[in-house]
C-alpha cells in the first residue's frame, strides 16, 4: 500500500483502544465473576451488584449476560442511569445502534443528564462542534497551522494539479504558494514560520499518473517565495518534519530497501537528517511500514505510525530510534499522529469498517475520545498553537475540504438530543 502520503484517499486503519488483551487479563475476568457471582448469590435483589456482574459480563464480551444483567439490576431500581449508559455502550458496540441510541436519549432527558452528557457525545463520536473552513468544487487537504495560528498551509488541485495553498483571517480562498505542474503535497510550517517543507514530484520526469511518481522533500522561503530540495533519494521521500530549532528534519522514505521492486512495493523507516550538514540517520530498520512522524518540541521523542505488529498502530521512540514504546493496540489500524503544543495529547486518524474518524488521546495512550463519527473520510488532524482547534479533511460532499473541531464549546445536552433523535430516524 502507499503509506500515508498518497491524495486524500486515506491510507491507514482505524478506531483504537488502548487496553492490550491477553490471557492473564482474561484469567482475571474469570475470577472476577466467580467472586462476583458469590457476591450476588448471598444478595440477589442488589441491583449494584448485579451492575457490576454485567461489567464483568461485557468486558469478558459475554453480550447476552452482560445485557441480562444490565436489566435485573434496572428492574430492581430503574433510576439506576449509570446502568443504562454501560447498556447503551454494549449495545452500540454489538452494532445495534438504534437501540443504544435510543437508551441514551432515555438519559439525556432524565434527571441525571447533565452528568453523563459529555460522555454520552464521546459515545456518538462528536462531542464538539464541527465547522467547514474551505469549500469550492475541488479538493482541499493536509492542512497545518503556522505557529502563531494565524496560518493554514494546505494543499488543493484547484488548478488541475495539486499546489499547495495558504490562508489567513483575512484571505479565506487562499495564496498559491506554488506555480509549476507537478505535484506538491503536505505542507509543514517550521517553527519559526518563516518557511514550509512539503513534497514534490517535480524530479521525476516520467509520464506516470501522480500516484505513481517518485516524491521528494523541498523547504520553501515564505518571504522570498524560494525552494530548495532537501531530500531526493531514489523512491519516494514524504512526511516532513522540522524539530523545534529548525536544525533537524525527520521524514519517511524507502532509500533503504535493497529489493529490485517497484517503489510503492518497498518499505519504508523514519530517518533523522541535519538541516546543515545534509547528514542522514535511519532510525528504524524492520521488515514493516514505519511512518509520517512527528518529533516533540524538546526534540528528544518521535511519534510515529507503523505495522511492525500487523495493524498501523502509533508508536514512540527517542530520537536515536531506541526506547520504542507501542501506544495503541488494537485490531483496526491508526495513522498520522498530531502533538498538542503542550504534549499532552495526540490528535491521529483512524478506521472501522472501512470509514476513518479523528480520535484524540493523551500521549500515554491513555483516555482515549473519538471526535467525528459520520459516513464520510476524516483524516489527517493538526492541533492550533492555542489548542483549541484541530482542523483535519473529510469529503462529505465528494470533494475533500478541510473542517474544524471547535474544543472550546462542547456541545450542549439539546444539540445532542437532536443528534441522537436525528440518528435513529437515519437508521430506520
Amino acid at each position: 500500500m502507499r503509506k500515508l502520503t498518497l491524495f486524500v484517499i486515506l491510507l491507514l486503519i482505524s478506531g483504537c483502544a488502548t487496553q492490550r488483551n491477553g490471557s492473564n487479563e482474561t484469567g482475571t475476568q474469570i475470577h472476577d465473576i466467580k467472586l462476583l457471582k458469590s457476591q450476588l448469590k448471598k444478595d440477589p435483589v442488589n441491583p449494584d451488584k448485579h451492575y457490576k456482574l454485567g461489567l464483568a459480563y461485557a468486558q469478558r464480551d459475554s453480550f447476552s449476560l452482560a445485557i441480562a444483567h444490565y436489566d435485573t439490576a434496572l428492574s430492581l431500581n430503574p433510576a439506576l442511569t449509570k446502568v443504562k449508559v454501560e447498556r447503551a455502550n454494549l449495545l452500540l458496540k454489538k452494532n445495534r445502534i438504534k437501540e443504544g441510541y435510543a437508551q441514551y436519549l432515555e438519559v439525556l432527558k432524565g434527571r441525571d443528564a447533565d452528568e453523563y452528557t459529555f460522555e454520552i457525545a464521546r459515545q456518538i463520536g462528536q462531542p464538539y462542534p464541527i465547522r467547514q473552513l474551505t469549500k469550492g468544487d475541488y479538493n482541499n487537504a493536509f492542512g497545518y497551522f503556522s505557529p502563531d495560528g494565524e496560518r493554514i498551509v494546505f494543499q488543493s488541485d484547484r488548478d488541475g494539479s495539486w499546489d499547495i495553498f495558504m490562508i489567513d483571517k483575512a484571505d479565506k480562498q487562499g495564496t498559491k504558494l506554488t506555480e509549476n505542474e507537478s505535484q506538491e503535497e503536505m505542507p509543514v510550517f517550521s517553527p519559526d514560520g518563516k518557511s514550509i517543507a512539503f513534497t514534490s514530484t517535480q524530479d521525476d520526469t516520467s509520464s506516470l499518473d501522480r500516484v505513481d511518481m517518485e516524491r521528494n522533500i523541498y523547504v520553501m522561503n515564505l518571504e522570498k517565495r524560494t525552494f530548495k530540495s532537501v531530500v531526493s533519494f531514489i523512491g519516494d521521500d514524504w512526511y516532513p518534519a522540522f524539530t523545534k530549532d529548525e536544525d533537524r528534519m525527520v521524514f519517511t522514505s524507502e532509500k533503504d530497501d535493497p529489493r529490485d521492486i517497484n517503489f510503492q512495493k518497498k518499505l519504508s523507516d523514519i530517518y533523522l537528517m541535519d538541516t546543515e550538514s545534509g547528514i542522514v540517520h535511519c532510525l528504524t530498520q524492520n521488515e514493516a511500514d514505519d511512518c509520517s512522524p512527528v518529533v516533540t518540541r524538546n526534540g528528544k521523542w518521535i511519534y510515529f505510525t507503523s505495522n511492525r505488529d500487523g495493524n498501523f498502530q502509533i508508536y514512540k521512540m527517542n530520537t536515536e530510534g531506541g526506547e520504542t514504546q507501542q501506544l495503541t493496540f488494537r485490531e483496526w489500524n491508526c495513522g498520522s499522529p498530531h502533538l498538542s503544543h503542550d504534549e499532552k495529547r495526540i490528535v491521529f486518524f483512524a478506521e472501522m469498517n472501512g470509514n476513518y474518524d479523528i480520535y484524540m488521546m493523551n500521549t500515554d495512550g491513555q483516555k482515549l475520545v473519538r471526535l467525528t463519527h459520520d459516513p464520510a473520510q476524516d483524516a489527517y488532524p493538526c492541533f492550533s498553537p492555542d489548542e483549541k482547534r484541530i482542523i483535519f479533511h473529510s469529503n462529505p460532499t465528494g470533494k475533500f475540504q478541510i473542517y474544524w473541531i471547535d474544543l472550546l464549546n462542547p456541545l450542549s445536552r439539546n444539540q445532542i438530543v437532536e443528534k441522537l433523535e436525528q440518528k435513529i430516524l437515519e437508521a430506520d
